[in-house]
């Protein structure tokens, strides 16, 4: 071989490495979509989905429980294949796609277009295939599918926008696709407001980044996220502030549960499990060490040196983590809520040049990752894990059409005629949501909350206000006696009160709860307003 046909191929040789990555960064990419479309075949809808799926039917510009990002991704999928199963998961499913390919656009641009770029695109796209928060939260139809993928473009922009030189049209341009990216963050989840609060923290304590506030641009992405933001807040002002106050309180009214230093640790301990305990650790060592750096090259890095975009990206995925530390002093932390920590850090790890982040450790993590994929997949397809069904948190999505499919059969009951309007409820939300989708004809179905906190169905024009004198009514109690002494409760509210099926709720003969049904005829003295609720 001559000394010039040697160099040719040298120099071939990245050229075939970083098409060889994209071939597999493609491939990680559909294989997520197979195994995302098997779980959502596999797993009835769970009672949050079908919750949010009833906000779809009633669009509305604010929630009880969050800004109404998933109800219009719901809409959407509901459009295209109707109020199914297939169709309450389209729009998340969707979403998904968006997640995936704006995190390997994001990677290839941070690593450096060419092989490096192609080879970060790869790992990024098996990060968002195997880790678990990733995967199972881009499955089920909950704020987190809007969230990761709004996020996800938001954080390619900031990136992008970083990159750019400060005051240039690029770096405009950048920032406004970043403003209404954020935006639609903000109208997915709230917690989505911890994302640029890391971005500004960064560019206040970094010299190189503090030259960003000189830019039109950042201030004209927060006024563009901040009007698509602007109808939540008009909402949340039209009905007593009720969204606000109650994730508020959710997040640090205290908590009776554990003590400081266990809340705490089952917050780090939810975090591994929902990242495998192996890609938790890489991520964070590489979220600091992204710290390290930037703080290392503060006055000797330019605006745009990767260094420098780096450093910010570690501050939006360490402030989520911070601000749920302080959360969980005061109270026990939900997994998923820290959401937020997980765009940066995956970008990080899958651009990192640390040996342990490409080496041994971060194929042990990835085989972790994937045999716990594996078992959720096979758990979600036969129960095989050494769970009662009542700890199951898959088989809170079963039994709920025997349920319907009883609920249906009283309100049938003879003991009903010559009733004027037959309603149907149920207790709880769940239940009531779960009744609705799973009934035939999709009726309106009431949740009384007399045993549960305040939700959207309160928001809503309830029982409370539509039973009328002579009406009847079906409603499915917990089959214990609290939920007997509450069907006396509204016993009192009619002329008469039966009792009906008990309804065990099972998945593969094992029972997961069970509800009791009471007919109620001719309505008498049914009060306007739920008992201990505020006007």
């Amino acid at each position: 071989m001559t000394t010039q046909s040697a160099a040719s191929a040298v120099s071939a040789l990245p050229a075939t490495s970083a098409a060889r990555d994209w071939r597999l960064a493609l491939a990680w990419m559909f294989g997520a979509l197979l195994l995302r479309t098997g779980l959502a075949a596999l797993v009835p809808l769970l009672p949050d989905e079908t919750y949010y799926w009833e906000w779809s039917r009633r669009l509305e510009a604010g929630y009880f429980d969050h800004p109404p990002g998933i109800a219009l991704l719901i809409a959407f999928g509901a459009k295209l294949l109707g109020n199914t199963h297939t169709g309450v998961r389209a729009g998340p499913a969707l979403a998904a796609l968006v997640t995936h390919a704006a995190a390997v656009t994001c990677a290839w641009q941070l690593a450096g277009r060419g092989a490096p770029g192609a080879a970060a695109a790869h790992r990024a796209a098996q990060l968002v295939t195997l880790l678990p928060i990733a995967t199972l939260g881009l499955v089920m139809a909950t704020p987190d599918a809007a969230l990761f993928a709004t996020a996800m473009i938001a954080l390619l922009a900031v990136e992008r926008a970083l990159a750019a030189p400060v005051r240039s049209l690029a770096s405009f341009t950048w920032w406004v696709l970043a403003g209404l990216a954020l935006g639609g963050a903000f109208v997915s989840k709230y917690t989505a407001v911890l994302l640029p609060m890391g971005l500004v923290i960064a560019c206040l304590v970094h010299p190189a980044l503090r030259q960003r506030f000189l830019d039109a641009g950042p201030w004209v992405a927060s006024a563009l996220a901040l009007a698509l933001f602007a109808p939540v807040v008009v909402w949340n002002a039209m009905n007593n502030w009720v969204s606000f106050r109650f994730q508020l309180g959710h997040g640090f009214t205290p908590s009776a549960r554990g003590n400081p230093l266990s809340r705490e640790l089952e917050m780090l301990g939810g975090q591994a499990g929902l990242a495998s305990p192996i890609l938790f650790g890489l991520l964070a060592v590489v979220v600091w060490r992204a710290l390290r750096d930037g703080w290392r090259t503060r006055h000797s890095a330019a605006p745009t040196d990767r260094v420098t975009r780096r450093f910010a990206l570690a501050m939006i995925a360490l402030v989520p983590l911070v601000f749920f530390a302080v959360s969980a002093w005061r109270r026990a932390v939900e997994a998923n809520w820290p959401a937020m920590i997980y765009p940066g850090a995956m970008m990080l790890l899958a651009t990192s040049d640390w040996p342990a982040a490409r080496g041994a450790w971060w194929r042990r993590g990835l085989w972790l990752a994937a045999m716990l994929l594996a078992v959720v997949t096979v758990q979600a397809w036969r129960p095989i894990l050494p769970l009662a069904p009542r700890r199951d948190p898959i088989a809170r999505a079963h039994g709920w059409t025997t349920l319907a499919a009883a609920v249906d059969r009283a309100r049938r009951d003879p003991f009903l005629d010559g009733t004027v309007d037959q309603w149907i409820a149920a207790d709880r939300y769940q239940d009531a949501s779960e009744l609705a989708f799973h009934l035939p004809d999709q009726p309106t179905v009431f949740a009384l909350n007399l045993g549960g906190r305040t939700n959207q169905y309160d928001v809503w024009p309830n029982a409370f206000g539509q039973v009328r004198p002579g009406d009847g009514l079906v409603v499915a109690f917990d089959a214990d006696a609290k939920g007997d002494s509450l069907a006396a409760v509204v016993g009192a509210w009619f002329d008469r009160m039966q009792q009906g099926e008990r309804v065990s709720l099972q998945r593969n003969g094992g029972e997961i709860t069970t509800r009791r049904l009471w007919l109620y005829r001719i309505a008498r003295d049914f009060p306007r307003l739920r008992p201990g609720a505020t006007p």
